[in-house]
């Protein structure tokens, strides 16, 4: 990537090179890691931490071999420079079971750092993939349904009546704790006033 070049240039060219990284044709995703990333380029994932291209290639042929159906770009942010936000949805549909498939959202940043001092060509240096435990619940129907109906509402009121149990208690402390003060703010008054009578008494 050439930074000299304006950003709908490389944000078109980061497109489709994202397009045919995550495709399931093997040339494809071999031209894009030997011309976009570095061959130390790092790879994180929740499940693994990798580096080198080489490796990152063999873990997307992994993928495509376990799964019958590419992933789906849905969204792409690029900042011009630095750095790069896939928002994608892996299909997974094992080729065993084809008649399963799960919908999982991933978020892919991608790092670009450049390859010498004032050259102005970026290339890849950190390739991480990220998912949630919402997004990995929310791709099972059945879970789905389960915590999205059941557990989620449940937390709902449960965390509710919590609250107002909570701020029932602070309410109460602070109203016992103003009723303190005051009758530590009367007593006071009342010792000061007998002090002044015999004192008057005494001076009579």
């Amino acid at each position: 990537m050439d930074v000299e070049c304006n950003l709908e240039h490389n944000t078109e060219l980061i497109t489709r090179a994202v397009s045919d990284l995550f495709s399931f044709n093997e040339t494809q995703q071999k031209r894009i890691l030997d011309h976009y990333y570095f061959h130390d380029a790092s790879f994180e994932s929740p499940l693994l931490v990798t580096s080198s291209a080489y490796n990152i290639r063999h873990i997307l042929l992994l993928w495509k071999a376990l799964n019958k159906i590419p992933p789906t770009v849905t969204n792409l942010c690029f900042n011009g420079k630095t750095t790069c936000v896939v928002y994608l949805t892996q299909h997974l549909c094992p080729r065993v079971f084809p008649f399963v498939q799960l919908d999982l959202p991933v978020i892919v940043t991608l790092h670009f750092k450049e390859t010498d001092i004032d050259s102005g060509l970026f290339k890849i240096r950190h390739h991480k993939e990220s998912w949630t435990l919402e997004g990995l619940i929310q791709a099972v129907p059945l879970i789905s349904f389960w915590y999205e109906h059941v557990v989620r509402v449940m937390m709902g009121k449960a965390i509710s009546s919590t609250g107002e149990i909570i701020h029932s208690a602070v309410e109460t402390a602070h109203l016992l704790s103003v009723r303190n003060c005051i009758t530590f703010s009367n007593c006071n008054e009342v010792m000061i006033s007998e002090k002044h009578r015999h004192k008057q008494e005494d001076y009579d």
